[in-house]
Protein backbone atom coordinates (compact mmCIF):
# COMPACT_ATOMS: atom_id res chain seq x y z
CA UNK A 1 0.00 0.00 0.00
CA UNK A 2 1.37 3.44 -0.92
CA UNK A 3 2.17 6.05 1.74
CA UNK A 4 -0.59 8.39 0.50
CA UNK A 5 -3.14 5.62 0.69
CA UNK A 6 -2.03 4.73 4.23
CA UNK A 7 -2.41 8.35 5.32
CA UNK A 8 -5.82 8.47 3.70
CA UNK A 9 -6.98 5.41 5.60
CA UNK A 10 -5.82 7.00 8.86
CA UNK A 11 -8.07 9.96 8.13
CA UNK A 12 -10.98 7.59 7.51
CA UNK A 13 -10.45 5.86 10.85
CA UNK A 14 -10.12 9.27 12.55
CA UNK A 15 -13.46 10.41 11.17
CA UNK A 16 -15.17 7.25 12.34
CA UNK A 17 -13.65 7.34 15.84
CA UNK A 18 -14.43 11.05 16.20
CA UNK A 19 -18.07 10.54 15.28
CA UNK A 20 -18.42 7.52 17.53
CA UNK A 21 -16.97 9.42 20.51
CA UNK A 22 -19.50 12.23 20.28
CA UNK A 23 -22.51 10.16 19.32
CA UNK A 24 -24.26 10.92 22.62
CA UNK A 25 -23.95 14.63 21.72
CA UNK A 26 -25.77 14.11 18.45
CA UNK A 27 -22.88 13.34 16.12
CA UNK A 28 -23.70 10.78 13.45
CA UNK A 29 -21.50 7.91 12.35
CA UNK A 30 -19.99 8.22 8.88
CA UNK A 31 -19.44 4.66 7.67
CA UNK A 32 -16.85 4.24 4.92
CA UNK A 33 -16.14 1.44 2.46
CA UNK A 34 -12.60 1.12 1.22
CA UNK A 35 -11.76 -0.13 -2.26
CA UNK A 36 -15.01 0.99 -3.89
CA UNK A 37 -16.27 3.91 -5.94
CA UNK A 38 -19.78 5.10 -6.83
CA UNK A 39 -19.42 6.73 -10.28
CA UNK A 40 -22.10 8.20 -12.51
CA UNK A 41 -23.70 10.38 -9.86
CA UNK A 42 -20.93 12.92 -9.32
CA UNK A 43 -22.02 16.57 -9.35
CA UNK A 44 -18.70 18.16 -8.35
CA UNK A 45 -15.03 17.19 -8.49
CA UNK A 46 -12.09 18.96 -6.90
CA UNK A 47 -8.79 18.22 -5.17
CA UNK A 48 -8.55 17.84 -1.40
CA UNK A 49 -5.40 16.91 0.56
CA UNK A 50 -7.36 14.53 2.79
CA UNK A 51 -10.57 12.56 2.92
CA UNK A 52 -11.52 14.70 5.92
CA UNK A 53 -11.31 17.81 3.75
CA UNK A 54 -13.44 16.08 1.13
CA UNK A 55 -16.01 15.16 3.75
CA UNK A 56 -16.08 18.74 5.08
CA UNK A 57 -16.67 20.04 1.54
CA UNK A 58 -19.59 17.67 1.25
CA UNK A 59 -21.11 18.55 4.61
CA UNK A 60 -20.52 22.31 4.70
CA UNK A 61 -20.35 23.53 1.11
CA UNK A 62 -23.10 21.35 -0.41
CA UNK A 63 -25.33 20.41 2.54
CA UNK A 64 -28.43 19.77 0.45
CA UNK A 65 -27.00 18.07 -2.61
CA UNK A 66 -24.14 15.97 -1.22
CA UNK A 67 -25.29 12.48 -0.30
CA UNK A 68 -21.95 10.67 -0.53
CA UNK A 69 -18.33 11.07 -1.64
CA UNK A 70 -15.70 9.11 -3.53
CA UNK A 71 -12.15 9.92 -2.46
CA UNK A 72 -9.07 8.86 -4.43
CA UNK A 73 -6.26 8.12 -1.97
CA UNK A 74 -3.58 8.41 -4.68
CA UNK A 75 -4.63 11.52 -6.63
CA UNK A 76 -6.53 13.22 -3.75
CA UNK A 77 -9.53 13.71 -6.03
CA UNK A 78 -12.74 14.43 -4.13
CA UNK A 79 -15.99 13.51 -5.89
CA UNK A 80 -19.30 14.78 -4.53
CA UNK A 81 -22.30 12.54 -5.31
CA UNK A 82 -26.00 13.43 -5.21
CA UNK A 83 -27.07 9.84 -4.49
CA UNK A 84 -25.96 6.89 -2.36
CA UNK A 85 -25.22 3.33 -3.39
CA UNK A 86 -28.46 2.17 -1.75
CA UNK A 87 -30.49 3.59 -4.61
CA UNK A 88 -28.16 2.44 -7.39
CA UNK A 89 -26.31 -0.68 -6.15
CA UNK A 90 -25.31 -1.74 -9.68
CA UNK A 91 -23.27 1.46 -10.04
CA UNK A 92 -21.13 0.62 -6.99
CA UNK A 93 -17.85 -0.74 -8.40
CA UNK A 94 -14.52 -2.01 -7.12
CA UNK A 95 -11.67 0.52 -7.33
CA UNK A 96 -8.80 -0.22 -4.95
CA UNK A 97 -7.56 3.38 -4.74
CA UNK A 98 -10.94 4.81 -3.69
CA UNK A 99 -12.86 5.18 -0.46
CA UNK A 100 -16.63 5.62 -0.52
CA UNK A 101 -18.25 7.54 2.32
CA UNK A 102 -21.92 8.44 2.86
CA UNK A 103 -22.95 11.76 4.36
CA UNK A 104 -24.94 10.99 7.53
CA UNK A 105 -26.09 14.62 7.63
CA UNK A 106 -27.53 14.53 4.12
CA UNK A 107 -30.90 16.15 3.40
CA UNK A 108 -33.76 13.81 2.64
CA UNK A 109 -34.52 13.60 -1.06
CA UNK A 110 -37.94 14.86 -2.13
CA UNK A 111 -38.86 16.56 1.13
CA UNK A 112 -38.18 20.09 -0.12
CA UNK A 113 -38.71 21.52 -3.60
CA UNK A 114 -35.05 22.45 -3.94
CA UNK A 115 -33.98 18.80 -3.58
CA UNK A 116 -36.45 16.74 -5.64
CA UNK A 117 -36.18 13.10 -6.58
CA UNK A 118 -36.73 11.70 -10.06
CA UNK A 119 -39.65 9.57 -8.91
CA UNK A 120 -41.12 8.06 -5.77
CA UNK A 121 -38.90 5.01 -6.28
CA UNK A 122 -35.81 7.21 -6.50
CA UNK A 123 -36.81 8.81 -3.19
CA UNK A 124 -37.55 5.46 -1.56
CA UNK A 125 -34.21 4.04 -2.72
CA UNK A 126 -32.40 7.01 -1.18
CA UNK A 127 -34.35 6.95 2.09
CA UNK A 128 -35.55 3.46 2.92
CA UNK A 129 -37.63 4.69 5.86
CA UNK A 130 -39.61 7.18 3.76
CA UNK A 131 -43.25 7.38 4.81
CA UNK A 132 -46.36 7.47 2.63
CA UNK A 133 -47.17 11.03 1.60
CA UNK A 134 -46.40 13.94 -0.70
CA UNK A 135 -42.92 14.45 -2.15
CA UNK A 136 -41.24 16.63 -4.77
CA UNK A 137 -40.00 15.15 -8.04
CA UNK A 138 -38.30 16.59 -11.13
CA UNK A 139 -38.15 13.77 -13.71
CA UNK A 140 -37.18 16.17 -16.52
CA UNK A 141 -34.18 17.67 -14.65
CA UNK A 142 -35.63 21.09 -15.51
CA UNK A 143 -35.43 22.71 -12.05
CA UNK A 144 -39.20 22.80 -12.16
CA UNK A 145 -40.14 20.27 -9.49
CA UNK A 146 -43.74 19.41 -8.67
CA UNK A 147 -45.42 17.56 -5.82
CA UNK A 148 -46.79 14.03 -6.18
CA UNK A 149 -48.26 11.41 -3.89
CA UNK A 150 -45.96 8.48 -3.09
CA UNK A 151 -46.99 5.12 -1.70
CA UNK A 152 -43.88 4.03 0.18
CA UNK A 153 -45.40 0.91 1.71
CA UNK A 154 -47.17 -1.41 -0.75
CA UNK A 155 -44.84 -4.19 -1.96
CA UNK A 156 -41.78 -2.32 -0.72
CA UNK A 157 -43.01 1.12 -1.80
CA UNK A 158 -41.72 3.56 -4.40
CA UNK A 159 -45.05 3.94 -6.24
CA UNK A 160 -45.91 7.26 -7.95
CA UNK A 161 -49.63 8.07 -8.14
CA UNK A 162 -50.49 9.15 -11.70
CA UNK A 163 -54.30 8.93 -11.76
CA UNK A 164 -57.02 9.17 -9.16
CA UNK A 165 -60.80 9.34 -9.08
CA UNK A 166 -62.40 10.05 -5.69
CA UNK A 167 -66.04 10.25 -4.72
CA UNK A 168 -66.29 12.82 -1.95
CA UNK A 169 -70.05 13.29 -1.73
CA UNK A 170 -73.38 12.17 -3.12
CA UNK A 171 -73.20 15.15 -5.49
CA UNK A 172 -70.25 13.62 -7.36
CA UNK A 173 -69.84 15.12 -10.82
CA UNK A 174 -69.55 12.64 -13.68
CA UNK A 175 -68.06 15.24 -16.01
CA UNK A 176 -64.97 13.95 -17.82
CA UNK A 177 -61.94 16.20 -17.28
CA UNK A 178 -58.95 15.28 -19.42
CA UNK A 179 -55.35 16.11 -18.56
CA UNK A 180 -52.60 16.06 -21.17
CA UNK A 181 -49.42 17.18 -19.40
CA UNK A 182 -47.12 15.13 -17.22
CA UNK A 183 -47.12 17.76 -14.49
CA UNK A 184 -50.90 17.37 -14.16
CA UNK A 185 -50.35 14.34 -11.94
CA UNK A 186 -49.58 16.86 -9.19
CA UNK A 187 -53.32 17.66 -9.11
CA UNK A 188 -54.07 14.23 -7.63
CA UNK A 189 -55.84 15.76 -4.62
CA UNK A 190 -58.61 17.02 -6.90
CA UNK A 191 -59.79 13.43 -7.23
CA UNK A 192 -60.31 13.72 -10.98
CA UNK A 193 -56.87 13.23 -12.54
CA UNK A 194 -56.47 10.97 -15.57
CA UNK A 195 -53.52 12.02 -17.72
CA UNK A 196 -53.20 11.09 -21.39
CA UNK A 197 -51.05 8.03 -22.07
CA UNK A 198 -48.62 10.19 -24.06
CA UNK A 199 -47.75 11.98 -20.81
CA UNK A 200 -47.27 8.62 -19.10
CA UNK A 201 -45.11 7.45 -21.99
CA UNK A 202 -42.97 10.54 -21.47
CA UNK A 203 -42.72 9.71 -17.77
CA UNK A 204 -41.75 6.12 -18.58
CA UNK A 205 -38.92 7.28 -20.81
CA UNK A 206 -37.70 9.63 -18.08
CA UNK A 207 -37.83 7.40 -15.00
CA UNK A 208 -37.89 3.95 -16.68
CA UNK A 209 -40.89 2.64 -14.75
CA UNK A 210 -41.73 -0.99 -15.51
CA UNK A 211 -44.83 -1.65 -13.42
CA UNK A 212 -48.43 -0.49 -13.17
CA UNK A 213 -50.63 -0.92 -10.11
CA UNK A 214 -54.42 -0.67 -10.14
CA UNK A 215 -56.47 -0.09 -7.00
CA UNK A 216 -60.17 0.55 -6.58
CA UNK A 217 -62.85 0.13 -3.97
CA UNK A 218 -66.56 0.74 -4.38
CA UNK A 219 -68.84 0.47 -1.37
CA UNK A 220 -71.76 -0.84 -3.41
CA UNK A 221 -69.83 -4.01 -4.29
CA UNK A 222 -67.92 -4.21 -1.01
CA UNK A 223 -64.88 -5.57 -2.83
CA UNK A 224 -61.34 -4.32 -3.48
CA UNK A 225 -59.61 -4.74 -6.82
CA UNK A 226 -55.85 -4.41 -6.26
CA UNK A 227 -53.28 -5.81 -8.66
CA UNK A 228 -49.83 -4.94 -9.97
CA UNK A 229 -48.10 -6.05 -13.14
CA UNK A 230 -45.19 -8.42 -12.69
CA UNK A 231 -41.57 -7.69 -13.56
CA UNK A 232 -41.53 -10.62 -15.98
CA UNK A 233 -41.83 -10.42 -19.81
CA UNK A 234 -45.62 -10.85 -19.63
CA UNK A 235 -45.94 -7.97 -17.16
CA UNK A 236 -43.71 -5.73 -19.24
CA UNK A 237 -45.75 -6.59 -22.34
CA UNK A 238 -48.91 -5.50 -20.50
CA UNK A 239 -47.33 -2.16 -19.57
CA UNK A 240 -46.14 -1.69 -23.15
CA UNK A 241 -49.62 -2.38 -24.51
CA UNK A 242 -51.44 -0.06 -22.11
CA UNK A 243 -48.91 2.78 -22.39
CA UNK A 244 -47.62 2.48 -25.96
CA UNK A 245 -50.48 0.55 -27.62
CA UNK A 246 -48.76 -2.44 -29.21
CA UNK A 247 -50.27 -4.12 -32.26
CA UNK A 248 -50.51 -7.48 -30.53
CA UNK A 249 -52.34 -7.26 -27.22
CA UNK A 250 -50.73 -9.50 -24.59
CA UNK A 251 -52.47 -12.12 -22.46
CA UNK A 252 -53.62 -11.12 -18.99
CA UNK A 253 -52.94 -14.35 -17.12
CA UNK A 254 -49.37 -14.53 -15.87
CA UNK A 255 -48.78 -10.80 -16.29
CA UNK A 256 -49.95 -9.58 -12.88
CA UNK A 257 -50.32 -10.57 -9.26
CA UNK A 258 -53.12 -9.78 -6.83
CA UNK A 259 -52.04 -7.91 -3.71
CA UNK A 260 -52.96 -9.15 -0.20
CA UNK A 261 -56.07 -6.99 0.25
CA UNK A 262 -57.56 -7.90 -3.14
CA UNK A 263 -60.80 -9.85 -2.89
CA UNK A 264 -62.12 -9.18 -6.38
CA UNK A 265 -63.84 -11.51 -8.80
CA UNK A 266 -61.86 -10.13 -11.74
CA UNK A 267 -58.39 -10.82 -10.34
CA UNK A 268 -59.37 -14.46 -9.79
CA UNK A 269 -60.63 -14.88 -13.37
CA UNK A 270 -57.97 -13.44 -15.67
CA UNK A 271 -58.84 -15.98 -18.37
CA UNK A 272 -62.20 -14.20 -18.77
CA UNK A 273 -60.74 -10.73 -19.34
CA UNK A 274 -61.08 -8.55 -22.40
CA UNK A 275 -61.80 -9.14 -26.04
CA UNK A 276 -59.87 -9.21 -29.30
CA UNK A 277 -62.41 -7.76 -31.70
CA UNK A 278 -63.86 -11.17 -32.55
CA UNK A 279 -64.60 -12.77 -29.20
CA UNK A 280 -64.72 -11.98 -25.50
CA UNK A 281 -63.37 -13.82 -22.46
CA UNK A 282 -59.98 -14.34 -24.08
CA UNK A 283 -57.45 -13.33 -21.36
CA UNK A 284 -56.64 -9.91 -22.79
CA UNK A 285 -55.87 -6.57 -21.21
CA UNK A 286 -58.18 -3.74 -22.22
CA UNK A 287 -60.94 -3.32 -24.73
CA UNK A 288 -60.23 -3.71 -28.45
CA UNK A 289 -62.83 -1.02 -29.12
CA UNK A 290 -61.32 1.52 -26.72
CA UNK A 291 -57.75 2.25 -27.83
CA UNK A 292 -57.65 6.04 -27.45
CA UNK A 293 -55.13 8.01 -25.41
CA UNK A 294 -57.18 7.31 -22.29
CA UNK A 295 -57.46 3.54 -22.84
CA UNK A 296 -55.62 2.95 -19.56
CA UNK A 297 -58.70 4.19 -17.69
CA UNK A 298 -61.51 2.97 -19.96
CA UNK A 299 -62.08 -0.73 -19.23
CA UNK A 300 -58.41 -1.70 -18.77
CA UNK A 301 -59.83 -4.81 -17.09
CA UNK A 302 -63.27 -6.31 -17.72
CA UNK A 303 -65.22 -9.53 -17.99
CA UNK A 304 -68.06 -8.85 -20.37
CA UNK A 305 -71.41 -8.92 -18.63
CA UNK A 306 -69.83 -9.80 -15.26
CA UNK A 307 -67.59 -7.00 -14.01
CA UNK A 308 -65.54 -3.98 -15.04
CA UNK A 309 -62.77 -1.67 -13.82
CA UNK A 310 -63.27 1.81 -15.23
CA UNK A 311 -61.83 5.16 -14.07
CA UNK A 312 -64.04 7.38 -16.23
CA UNK A 313 -66.51 9.39 -14.10
CA UNK A 314 -69.24 8.64 -16.62
CA UNK A 315 -68.62 4.88 -16.50
CA UNK A 316 -67.13 4.26 -13.04
CA UNK A 317 -66.90 0.62 -12.07
CA UNK A 318 -64.85 -1.46 -9.64
CA UNK A 319 -65.22 -5.21 -9.99
CA UNK A 320 -68.90 -4.68 -10.74
CA UNK A 321 -71.20 -3.11 -13.26
CA UNK A 322 -70.77 0.29 -14.86
CA UNK A 323 -72.85 3.04 -13.24
CA UNK A 324 -73.48 1.07 -10.06
CA UNK A 325 -74.42 3.36 -7.18
CA UNK A 326 -71.65 5.58 -5.84
CA UNK A 327 -71.03 6.67 -2.28
CA UNK A 328 -68.57 8.79 -0.35
CA UNK A 329 -65.16 7.13 -0.13
CA UNK A 330 -65.26 5.22 -3.41
CA UNK A 331 -61.78 5.38 -4.92
CA UNK A 332 -59.86 4.51 -8.09
CA UNK A 333 -56.05 4.85 -8.27
CA UNK A 334 -53.30 4.08 -10.76
CA UNK A 335 -49.63 3.96 -9.73
CA UNK A 336 -46.37 3.42 -11.62
CA UNK A 337 -42.99 2.14 -10.40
Amino acid sequence: MSHSRSVGWLFVFWILSMCASCDFQGCKTAASIGGFRFPGHTISTHSEPSIWGCFRSCKLKMPLKCHSINYNLETFQCEINNRTKNGKPHDFVYRSEYVYLENPFRARLGVVQSLPGLSCKDIKDSNEDSAIGEYWIDPTHSNNAFAVFCDMQTDGGGWTLVAQTLVRSSNFSRAIIRFTKLKDISSYASGEVRVHVNALLELQRLIKFTQLRFFCHQNSTGRIFHIMTKRNPAGKAAVHDLIESSKTRPPACGSFEALPNDNSVLAANCDKWGNNGRCSECSKWGDADKRSGYRLYNNPVFWKGKGYVNFYPKYLACDGFINASLSKGDKWQLFVR
